[in-house]
């Protein structure tokens, strides 16, 4: 194979390998920022890239549930947090009671008090007999001046058995009878009554007896506080004579006010309130020196007092099922997608007339999903929180624990009267992140780089056979000549002068002549030196002088050597 066959197959083998090698990266350049995105989203695997994913640990909740845990933030008494039967199940605590204070009035559950306001006690009886509390009071006055205002209380503490704070009076009966019995007399020992009685006295608001219940707090931090109340009015009047009233009832203040007053003694104290019963008498002067006034019996009969309560639900308490997962840490990190699935259900009906706003929420580092769920929506049985899942990948945080956490946010105040279980399960919490590292073949100014030095590459090479091809395969002498006859095929004129060949010879020979001229023209020491330095050194044999040859013999010669360079430039074009 020649030397001509070889450039040949060197020249075609490199424009298959450099062609493709450029046109690749050029291509990868280009494309850089669409496999850098593409990246990101995980739709590329390349030597940069590795894809991990977090998942939640135990979402079926088995065994003891670890590492789940419950918290309450609120009232603890209002909801609890348990796992059982592989299920996490959010306990709202409820109960409904009743209280009812009706047995008869008896003297072991009741204490005989003295009025704080009227210390006097009844100058008759005072006690507490199968009748019921019961007084009878004398006034005369020229006996007693200071007796006409007595007064007889008893007291009974309530002790509740829960704390009354955590709950809420849904209703309230109170019933209160009394009993009275006085005399009626013109003229001595009567109760007066009308100023058209035969007295001739003065008279203002004339003789009269009090009945009345009173709710307070055991310490009676705030004044006791009046429910039920009965003034005699007309008993002791002489005309008609009204000597005695039989079992009546007194007037009671109204179902919600008694709720009221029932929900402010318990503020300071939830477990226990008191019930003060008492009779006040009033006796008036009527009649200076010889007024006597008799009260024969006044009775409190009986006492009822019921009411009924419901557990109270304090508004915004919370209680979650919260798990802490791993922490997605390193450099060049991308979160491409998180996702939540998890199945509810109630084990009754939620009460919405109650609680319309409470729902079930989720939160990723505290974070929360706008998407809630409404209770009100629970079943009985378990059903998807969301078909296709939660996207919650706006709410990971690198760099710190991912903490997971499904809570019941209760948004009102209500009661409840049982206990009702919310249940989840099946929680799937999976976050999918890349993570790139260093790679060289990934960078873009390496392929940059690869392209400008395989342009160059390739110009080079290009060029060195292309020039060898054309020129750099011919001698010197050759490439003249060549160079030459390309001048004479030209069909422009040269832009240069063409002067007859006898003038350029003496011309050249003339310029040769100056510059051997201007190789003596030195100083006088330095032709000395020379000459001396000639002089001394003898000629060698090997340095002849070439003989002087006249301008005719140097043209006839110049024409003889272009003969043969025409020669040899046709004998290489046939080549």
């Amino acid at each position: 194979m020649n030397r001509k066959k070889i450039i040949k197959i060197l020249f075609i083998t490199s424009l298959f390998l450099l062609i493709p090698l450029c046109l690749n990266v050029f291509l990868s350049a280009s494309n850089f920022k669409n496999l850098k995105e593409n990246t990101k989203l995980g739709k590329i695997h390349n030597a940069g890239v590795v894809h991990h994913n977090i998942t939640f640990e135990n979402p079926t909740f088995e065994g003891v549930g670890a590492p789940w845990s419950s918290i309450i933030d609120g009232d603890i008494r209002d909801v609890n947090g348990y796992i059982d039967q592989n299920q996490a199940n959010f306990e709202l605590i409820g109960d409904a009671r009743q209280i009812e204070i009706d047995d008869p009035l008896n003297d072991t559950d009741w204490d005989l008090y003295s009025n704080p306001d009227l210390p006097i006690l009844p100058s008759g009886l005072k006690n507490i007999t199968k009748k019921g509390c019961e007084v009878s009071h004398i006034w005369d006055e020229d006996v007693n001046q200071t007796h006409n205002r007595p007064s007889a209380q008893w007291k009974r503490t309530i002790n509740m058995p829960v704390d009354m704070r955590d709950y809420i009076i849904t209703s309230a009966f109170l019933e209160v009878e009394f009993n009275a019995t006085v005399t009626v007399s013109p003229t001595s020992g009567g109760i007066e009554r009308y100023v058209s009685e035969t007295v001739s006295s003065r008279f203002s608001t004339g003789d009269y007896a009090e009945f009345y219940v009173l709710l307070s707090d055991v310490d009676e931090s705030f004044p006791p506080i009046q429910v039920a109340y009965n003034h005699t009015g007309d008993l002791g009047r002489d005309s008609p004579p009204l000597g005695s009233y039989s079992d009546s009832p007194m007037s009671v203040i109204p179902e919600n006010v008694l709720i009221d007053v029932l929900t402010s003694v318990f503020e300071n104290d939830g477990f226990n309130f008191a019930i003060t019963l008492g009779i006040d008498i009033y006796c008036e002067d009527n009649i200076p020196g010889v007024d006597i006034d008799t009260w024969d019996s006044l009775i409190i009969r009986s006492f009822n007092l019921t009411f009924n309560y419901e557990k109270k639900i304090d508004q915004f308490t919370t209680i979650s099922w919260e798990q802490i997962g791993d922490e997605i840490t390193g450099k060049n990190l991308q979160i491409t997608h998180a996702n939540l699935t998890f199945k509810y259900k109630a084990d009754r009906t939620w009460p919405v007339s109650s609680s319309p706003n409470s729902e079930l929420r989720v939160l990723i580092n505290n974070n929360l999903l706008l998407e809630t769920i409404k209770l009100s929506t629970s079943l009985i049985s378990f059903r998807p929180a969301k078909e296709d899942g939660f996207d919650v990948t706006s709410l990971i945080l690198k760099d710190i624990n991912i903490s997971l956490s499904i809570q019941i946010f209760l948004a009102d105040e209500f009661t409840l009267d049982q206990n009702i279980t919310i249940s989840i399960d099946d929680v799937y919490f999976t976050i999918f992140y890349i993570e790139t590292y260093s790679d060289i073949f990934s960078e873009p100014w390496f392929f940059t780089a690869l392209l400008v030095f395989a342009s160059i590459l390739t110009a080079i090479i290009g060029g060195y056979l292309i020039a060898y091809q054309q020129v750099l395969k011919y001698p010197k002498p050759v490439r003249k000549a060549r160079k030459f006859k390309r001048s004479l095929k030209r069909k422009n004129k040269p832009q240069v002068l063409i002067i007859p060949r006898e003038i350029a010879f003496q011309r050249s020979y003339n310029k040769e002549l100056s510059e051997t001229s201007k190789l003596v023209k030195t100083s006088r020491i330095g032709v000395k030196e020379r000459l001396i330095g000639i002089s001394e050194k003898p000629l060698k044999q090997t340095e002849k002088l070439e003989p002087k040859m006249t301008s005719d013999e140097l043209i006839d010669k110049s024409i003889e050597k272009k003969s043969e360079l025409d020669k040899l430039v046709d004998e290489l074009d046939k080549k």
